[in-house]
């Protein structure tokens, strides 16, 4: 009876405050959807038969480590988000007599409400978008293959240990932040942080100084292999002094412009430079974030992008010829002779005419005169075949019987020989299916872990406006009673709500002018130096996001100026 009386206070919780709870839900359903169609393919038997089906599950092996990694963390700060949000409401609770137990059993049931919620919706649009997901996988990857994709009990076990998982934590962690705080701090707890630190113009100095060093090394390094071994100690640089930037640089910057007199003691000016310090104070940390978590996005979207689609760029570096055959003989036991040369052109006439013959087993015709020979005094034989125009499949195929028809003549020719012939071969289509396989997988999994950034951004600014619109609501009525009109109050804070917003997304596109360069020596190890490619990618993907960031902000300012009721 009294576990009802708690979870019907959670559900009048989270009615009342839907503004909060419902982009929660929604953004647990975005994680969890994306999270078990991820886990479907990684376990998926339709997607193991295809050809370099391996290799793409290999890839979501790994982006399954990396998103939980991620997804998990974000879980716990969206939490921690919500929970800050409503120290104040704890605090009443306390003083209104709700024992400190009591309240940690009504955020249990919020909790298990708002995250099994969220796992539901995502498991059904998983269900229903699963297939559509499957047929766009197939695309990016080159392979026709009408087997529907179906999400094994696997997969579903482990979403559900995953989430279960993040229930138990952030329980945990919610039970103890209520136990250990005081009633009377959390009902002040919105009042603290007005005051700056005291080593706010070293540490803005030390933050511009950190990612103006970040951006140089990013731009000055040519090296491929330098650009591996630099690119994530530069991005942890870039993350804090971000941060630092956010935090104390815009402070500083503030403070200094409002130590000018002529500008600063001007009707407008002194409100909006006001009002931007107290707004970079309470939204710094979040700006940062927003920014970090949108330069992820176009970075790993860009970086996957490029490889896809410079695919056939890399294949013919790493492919100069479309066959190549490699033919060496070894002694079986000292004292047998070794052929000689006449034998093993005798050899390679045979081996050729199997290429010759599975080819025109499927209507292509090879001539002579395109296979280039070479020997050397080692017994080796090479030979480089550049085949007729034929399309992938065509070409597969092709490969497929020669391979076959070659393993044959290898066993009879060993059965009967003192002497063992050791083969090598590698042919361009069987080299494309699999790059075609790892780049379509790798911009698959780039897609979705930029919906998942994309979420995370989402959210945070939504609950920024959120916390914002609360605010300047006081602000607001504030404003009018010294005296400032409508229309004076509504410019004033939408000049600053318009900065505060469009700050991160002018940071990202910073940080990705000087990422360029080390992305494309980066991307230069998988043999993609077409720069002006990786740029194109780039452009399209800032492009998008920044059409993206514009529909939020529309879409967010609406519950924002809702709040404050203009």
């Amino acid at each position: 009876m009294f576990n009802a009386f708690y979870a019907k206070l959670a559900l009048a919780n989270i009615r009342r405050d839907k503004r909060t709870y419902v982009p929660h839900i929604i953004a647990t359903a975005v994680i969890s959807g994306v999270y078990l169609l991820i886990a479907g393919l990684m376990f998926s038997y339709g997607l193991a038969n295809l050809t370099s089906g391996k290799t793409t599950q290999a890839m979501f092996s790994f982006g399954m480590v990396v998103f939980s990694i991620f997804a998990f963390f974000f879980m716990l700060y969206v939490n921690n988000f919500l929970i800050g949000r409503r120290k104040r409401e704890f605090g009443l609770y306390a003083v209104l007599g709700l024992e400190k137990r009591h309240v940690g059993r009504v955020l249990r049931w919020e909790n298990l409400f708002t995250l099994g919620l969220g796992l539901i919706l995502g498991i059904v649009c998983a269900l229903i978008f699963g297939q559509l997901a499957f047929w766009i996988l197939l695309k990016l990857i080159d392979c026709a293959d009408g087997s529907r994709f179906v999400i094994g009990a696997r997969a579903y076990a482990m979403t559900l240990v995953f989430f279960g998982g993040i229930f138990i934590v952030t329980s945990v962690y919610n039970t103890l932040r209520v136990r250990i705080a005081n009633p009377m701090e959390l009902i002040r707890a919105p009042k603290k942080g007005e005051k700056d630190s005291k080593l706010l113009w070293p540490l803005a100095i030390l933050g511009v100084i950190m990612l103006a060093g970040a951006y140089y090394m990013a731009w000055r390094i040519d090296n491929s292999a330098v650009a591996l071994g630099m690119f994530f100690p530069l991005v942890i640089v870039v993350i804090i002094a971000t941060y630092i930037v956010m935090e104390y640089g815009s402070i500083a910057f503030l403070r200094a412009v409002k130590a000018n007199k002529r500008i600063y003691y001007r009707p407008s000016s002194f409100i909006a430079i006001s009002g931007m310090i107290q707004r970079m104070r309470q939204n710094a940390r979040s700006l940062a974030t927003i920014c970090i978590l949108s330069t992820m996005l176009v970075v790993t979207v860009s970086g996957t992008l490029s490889l896809y689609a410079g695919r056939e760029e890399m294949l013919h570096e790493f492919n100069p010829h479309d066959v190549e055959l490699s033919i060496h003989f070894v002694d079986k036991d000292n004292g047998y002779p070794l052929p000689d040369k006449a034998e093993q052109e005798r050899i390679m006439g045979d081996i050729e005419q199997l290429l010759i013959n599975s080819a025109a087993k499927h209507g292509v015709k090879i001539s002579k005169e395109r296979f280039v020979a070479g020997y050397d005094d080692s017994q080796y034989y090479d030979a480089a075949i550049d085949m007729p125009e034929v399309d992938q499949r065509t070409g597969l195929a092709i490969m497929e019987d020669f391979y076959d028809a070659l393993d044959a003549y290898h066993d009879a020719y060993n059965r009967g020989s003192a002497c063992c012939l050791v083969r090598g071969s590698k042919d361009i289509y069987n080299e494309r299916a699999l790059n075609y396989a790892m780049y379509g997988g790798l911009l698959f999994l780039g897609v979705f872990f930029g919906m998942l950034f994309l979420a995370v951004t989402v959210l945070i600014i939504y609950f920024k406006q959120i916390s914002e619109g609360y605010d300047d609501k006081a602000q607001f009525d504030i404003l009018q009673k010294v005296g400032m009109d409508d229309r004076q109050v509504k410019a004033t804070i939408n000049s600053q709500v318009l900065w505060v917003f469009f700050i991160p997304l002018g940071m990202t596109l910073l940080h990705m002018l000087f990422a360029s360069k080390i992305m494309s020596c980066m991307l230069g190890t998988f043999q993609l130096n077409d720069y002006a490619l990786i740029l194109r990618c780039i452009g399209a993907t800032c492009a998008a996001f920044m059409l993206l960031y514009l529909i939020v902000y529309k879409l967010t300012a609406r519950v924002y100026y809702k709040i404050v009721r203009w």
